[in-house]
């Protein structure tokens, strides 16, 4: 197989299981059911992770919930807009360079995960507001 059909094919994948995802999290609210898993970290040491509400968040922007998908876990979007300009870039569909190919960003990238998680999980303003 070619690498060109092959890049095709996993991209019509993607595409497939990024729609089921999609349907998922729009007719099922994380909230409700028991369809979701909840955060192991969060069920045993009692602190919000870095992904805290992200589900929920995920289920009221597809529902066009804007300041309710915020409140939930505010670090989602700009992940969106850095994961999907890799994917374009990736696909070739947006020239240039993925936010995510620099040397530094693997390290860039922890120190934001790690410094949102120390940051929402103390009890004062303002940081009170990242919790979900």
């Amino acid at each position: 197989m070619r690498a060109a059909t092959k890049k095709k094919y996993l991209i019509i994948i993607f595409g497939v299981l990024s729609v089921l995802a999609i349907l998922l999290y729009f007719s099922f609210n994380p909230e409700n059911g028991l369809l979701f898993p909840k955060c192991p970290f969060y069920h045993f040491a009692g602190i919000y992770c870095s992904g805290c509400g992200t589900q929920r968040a995920i289920h009221d922007l597809l529902h066009l919930r804007i300041t309710d998908a915020l409140s939930h876990n505010i670090l989602l979007f700009p992940a969106i807009i850095v994961v999907f300009q890799h994917i374009l870039v990736k696909t070739g569909i947006l020239r240039g360079r993925s936010l995510l190919g620099y040397r530094h960003a693997p390290i860039v990238v922890m120190i934001i995960v790690v410094l949102f998680m120390v940051l929402r999980n103390l009890k004062f303003y303002p940081f009170e507001y990242l919790a979900p």
